[in-house]
């Protein structure tokens, strides 16, 4: 059977030499930059933390809404004469200092993803680039024309457009075909009654322990007399939590550093943006039984 025309397109991209001799130096650089250090706090402030959401498809809609209007408006300054030519030339402007953020918010988010989708992110961001740079020689154009569109402002847009159509497509590929940026937790669910999870005795002092009750991956940690139990999957990227560690009441993640309370699986620091579920525990019979809370 012959695969569709996104399996082939991220297959070329993914074993491109190419690709993998310009992202794998970015990637090092950003890593060194932002991976870790005071600047840190900027890439969490862009992964989107803050606002249980990531920030980048959020600010997307931005520059492909008002590039979209400003191709219209143009349309209607040129076929139909209508005044829109300056409105137009503002929506270019709009969407130019949108993508930029958009692309800050990108690339805080591509330092966290694997290998096969970090070529396809890698080719998906150059897209973009090359789109946002071509709108902003349109605007260059438009200023020396009193801000009216043209034919050769319009001309320069429209290449800008298709080029920014064919990232939104790879872009839609990551998140819909790979699994890029969402939430790993998403169809977990009960159990709705407690059911033991692992004899009492079995769960030492300060031990991370996954368990499987009722098909759901559950992280057990014994601190005293309490017991916390909340997800064992990274709601970010999907990393087993029972191989991370505490931190300040905290489980942080093993790959990307992600932190979740104990309590209550909440984020208390990105990337990640999705709780963890959380479960009620007690103790009966010498079992430790759990149930995830309303």
């Amino acid at each position: 059977m012959n695969r569709d025309l996104s399996e082939r397109l991220e297959s070329r991209i993914i074993s491109s030499r190419a690709v993998k001799s310009v992202v794998g130096p970015v990637d090092s650089g950003l890593n060194r930059v932002f991976g870790s250090g005071p600047l840190r706090s900027i890439k969490l402030l862009f992964n989107g933390s803050w606002l249980g959401h990531p920030l980048h498809p959020l600010l997307t809609d931005v520059p492909v809404g008002a590039w979209t209007a400003a191709i219209l408006l143009d349309l209607l300054a040129l076929v139909f004469h209508f005044p829109t030519g300056r409105a137009s030339s503002v929506a270019v402007g709009l969407g130019i200092a949108a993508a930029l953020a958009a692309a800050a918010a990108g690339l805080m988010d591509w330092i966290d993803v694997n290998p096969p989708e970090k070529a396809v992110g890698g080719v998906h961001a150059v897209l973009n680039i090359t789109a946002t740079v071509l709108f902003a020689v349109s605007l260059v154009i438009r200023g020396k024309h009193m801000w009216h569109a043209t034919p050769s402002a319009f001309a320069v847009a429209a290449a800008g457009y298709l080029i920014l159509a064919l990232g939104a497509f790879l872009g839609g590929s990551m998140v819909y075909r790979m699994g890029v940026m969402i939430n790993r937790n998403a169809y977990r669910s009960g159990p709705e009654e407690f059911f033991s999870a692992l004899p009492s005795s079995e769960l030492s002092e300060g031990q991370l322990r996954r368990v499987m009750v009722r098909e759901e991956p559950i992280l057990l940690l014994r601190r005293g007399e309490q017991i916390f139990a909340v997800g064992a999957v990274c709601s970010h990227y999907g990393a087993p939590l029972e191989e991370g560690k505490i931190v300040d009441g905290t489980v942080q993640c093993p790959w990307h550093a992600s932190r979740f309370g104990l309590e209550d699986g909440a984020v208390r620091e990105g990337p990640a943006c999705a709780p963890l579920p959380s479960y009620e525990v007690r103790v009966a019979g010498g079992q430790i039984q759990v149930r995830r809370r309303p």
